[in-house]
């Protein structure tokens, strides 16, 4: 019966110390989740203010296609025209109009893909960070029950082996006085 007792002993402590192992592992695995959690985090306030400088550099070219289309005042003719100066190359304005809208254009697309695909790797990071959150927090109260569990079986184990010894002393004191 002692045997039995002793190994169902150092069986409940085996199980008990694998428990121990395992929580601790789930605690080191949540604690290198929430790391990832703040770094992401981290990186997405980085990310938006990439996306803020994008939209700032977009603004600006919106704003340089309104100055280049924005027409032009016309000059105070002078009241007495002074000798007549052969006119410079005037600037194509339509072209430079067009160029300018077109730099704007890709500018805005560019940054509107780069807003898009930013976005998408934060979800997609996001997502899987609070899905391994999920599963280690279920993990590790999973575990936690399992121990509790253990830990009830031993203490009941435990007292069943005190009272076992109790009546096996006193059983012995019983012998004796007879002898």
């Amino acid at each position: 019966m002692a045997d039995y007792i002793e190994k169902l002993c150092l069986t409940h402590a085996a199980e008990l110390k694998e428990r121990s192992r395992r929580a601790e592992e789930l605690q080191t695995q949540l604690e290198e989740t929430r790391a990832q959690l703040w770094e992401t985090e981290a990186d997405r306030d980085r990310l938006q203010d990439q996306l803020q400088e994008a939209r700032d550099q977009l603004q600006e070219a919106h704003d340089a296609l309104e100055a280049a289309t924005a027409p032009e005042p016309e000059p105070e003719e002078p009241e007495e025209p002074e000798e007549v100066e052969a006119p410079e190359e005037a600037p194509d304005y339509p072209s430079l109009e067009l160029e300018a809208y077109r730099r704007a254009e890709a500018t805005e697309r560019l940054a509107a893909r780069r807003a898009e695909q930013l976005s998408r790797q934060m979800q997609e990071f996001v997502a899987h960070i609070s899905q391994r959150y999920a599963e280690t927090g279920e993990e590790i109260a999973a575990l936690s029950e399992d121990m509790r569990s253990d830990l009830q079986r031993l203490q009941d184990s435990l007292s069943d082996l005190e009272s076992l010894f109790t009546e096996t002393t006193d059983h012995f004191e019983s012998v004796e006085e007879t002898w």
